[in-house]
């Protein structure tokens, strides 16, 4: 059997959302219904100015989306995810890319689990040699994207992990999962080795509850944060980059 390391994609290892950017390049091709845009764009800056959950934005984000690709043509739909891809792939977390290019050098399997868009993780996994990645694939008929999808992932990493292990030989003991978000806490319960980074409140409650290291990401320094033995997180290591 085979360890791997699990990775969210979004705020994980892309510096941003994938979907979001989706968004962004859908609603600049005029193919976003104007009555859908400006709820968005309103909920993304109340967010931006600590008015509203993130998780809330992102919802009015995912309803919009979900009713933007409907009757999509998927040719199309792939020349805008290479577009997105070509431009913006490249905006990486420093530490969590490292990670992963040790991991897998390491002889690792790379794992990703994201709730964006299969073309869009497809293409993100291709460029940083990812080995298996799982996204939100919407069925196709007619050459069209229609609103029935398969791989549903919001509340469902760890059912989907889960799956991979068993397709995969794949084994939880000595195997890492990383992510950044309260949705990706099932999936780290999961292995030997998790890893909070750059944690949502969610997430950093339940690193701090299990005793998970944390690590923080700004500008050009990453921290490490770990357990001691009197209960509290201490700096354990920094890294430069």
């Amino acid at each position: 059997m085979k360890r791997f390391a699990a990775f969210d994609i979004d705020g994980t290892i892309f510096r941003w959302q994938l979907y979001h950017e989706l968004f962004d390049a859908l609603n600049d091709q005029g193919l976003v219904a104007s009555d859908k845009v400006e709820p968005v764009l309103h909920a993304r800056e109340q967010w931006r100015e600590r008015q509203l959950p993130y998780d809330e934005y992102e919802m009015t984000l995912v309803r919009a989306m979900r009713q933007a690709i409907i009757g999509l043509e998927e040719p199309r739909f792939n020349q805008i995810a290479d577009a997105i891809l070509a431009a913006k792939g490249h905006h990486t977390y420093r530490y969590t890319l490292a990670l992963l290019k040790r991991l897998k050098a390491e002889g690792l399997i790379i794992v990703a689990i994201s709730g964006s868009h299969q073309q869009l993780v497809d293409r993100f996994a291709r460029l940083h040699g990812i080995d298996i990645a799982v996204g939100r694939n919407h069925i196709v008929e007619h050459g069209k994207l229609t609103a029935h999808a398969t791989n549903e992932i919001f509340g469902r990493k760890h059912e989907i992990l889960q799956e991979l292990l068993e397709r995969h030989n794949l084994t939880a003991k000595g195997s890492y999962a990383i992510g950044d978000s309260g949705g990706d806490i099932s999936m780290l319960e999961m292995v030997e080795f998790p890893l909070a980074f750059n944690p949502d409140e969610r997430l950093y409650d339940a690193a701090t509850q299990h005793g998970w290291p944390i690590v923080i990401e700004r500008k050009n320094l990453a921290y490490r944060l770990e357990k001691g033995t009197d209960g509290t997180y201490v700096l354990a290591q920094t890294d430069r980059f």
